[in-house]
């Protein structure tokens, strides 16, 4: 009995190990699968939440407008207010590759920031953002830096307590017809604010009439673009083969607070990040689209009398210029892919 027990115990002993190899395989293999069906359902959890974030803000906006009368201000300039293109430079430190890949910027030279000597185009410009309810944007310096660990969606505010040197503060449209930054006149540098680069018919191209025409075909990392599709597919309303003047602003954490006290009041702004930006290393903050202007007669320049008496919301976006049903769609796809 003691000898069969003894034959029993020794059989039990423990696993072989071909069959250790088999079991620690077989594990290894069900991790995997479990690692990515997760980062997959995270993906489409990211890009889902940022649909509903944009769908919301823009709700927010438009009833805030129908309600008041105009839009908030405060929005985040996306460009460096000096209109410097350095990587890694002030606001370009901010930005991710996409986001840059689909703004870009209008540059004003330092005399049509001054009401004396701006030409009719910009003063049009100023006015009609003022009139929008748009005359303060939050704006950053080139020069600006930050702290280790600083948040980006939080750089943009002039109040920031993690700002290390030359902090943002706000570029605002006078009542006179000027641009200034921080209750000053613009330097020498001259000024930016950020856009939608558009490209017209991709044989005039367009362009604004400043004093020295500016053209507004780039996005940010210098890529330029023959024509208006981007903007066609974001609003039906402009023309695929047209040339328009569209801003681009952050709604950022200052935009409720500019809504205090008014008979809407929009209570916060969410984070936007999606499948391709996390918000620990870049903005990820919605982008409002204001039309300014349009080339009403298709001759790739935008002149003063086709600047838009008040600039109109026409969409909001991602922060990689997605649409709500690109990031819906993008989030289904992600779902399906797993």
């Amino acid at each position: 009995m003691r000898a069969k027990a003894q034959k029993l115990q020794a059989k039990q002993k423990g696993f072989t190990l071909l069959e250790l190899l088999v079991v620690i395989t077989l594990l290894a293999t069900l991790s995997t699968a479990a690692l990515v069906a997760y980062d997959g359902a995270g993906e489409n959890a990211r890009d889902a939440s940022a649909a509903t974030a944009v769908n919301t803000l823009e709700g927010s906006l438009r009833n805030y407008r129908s309600i008041v009368g105009e839009y908030p201000e405060q929005f985040d300039n996306l460009a460096n207010v000096d209109g410097v293109l350095t990587a890694g430079a002030g606001a370009m430190q901010l930005m991710s590759t996409e986001t840059r890949d689909f703004f870009g910027q209008l540059t004003f030279a330092q005399a049509e920031t001054v009401t004396a000597t701006a030409s009719t185009t910009a003063a049009a410009i100023f006015s009609s953002l003022r009139e929008a309810g748009l005359e303060e944007l939050q704006s950053v310096q080139s020069t600006t830096t930050w702290n280790d660990g600083f948040v980006p969606n939080l750089a943009m505010n002039e109040s920031y307590p993690e700002v290390s040197a030359n902090p943002g503060s706000e570029i605002e449209f006078t009542d006179t017809g000027a641009m200034e930054f921080d209750d000053a006149a613009i330097g020498t540098a001259g000024a930016a604010i950020s856009i939608v680069p558009s490209g017209g018919n991709g044989t005039d191209g367009c362009e604004v009439n400043f004093a020295t025409a500016v053209d507004i075909t780039d996005d940010f990392n210098g890529n330029s673009t023959s024509d208006n599709a981007v903007l066609n597919l974001i609003s039906d309303g402009l023309d695929s083969e047209g040339c328009d003047l569209v801003v681009a602003l952050g709604i950022g954490k200052e935009v409720p607070g500019a809504t205090l006290g008014n008979a809407v009041e929009i209570a916060q702004v969410p984070t936007v990040g999606t499948n391709n930006i996390n918000p620990r290393d870049n903005y990820a903050r919605a982008i409002a689209l204001f039309q300014v202007g349009h080339d009403a007669d298709d001759d790739g320049t935008i002149t003063a009398d086709e600047i838009l008496g008040r600039a109109r919301l026409i969409a909001v976006v991602g922060p990689e210029g997605r649409t709500i049903d690109q990031i819906a769609a993008d989030a289904t796809a992600s779902t399906n892919d797993d």
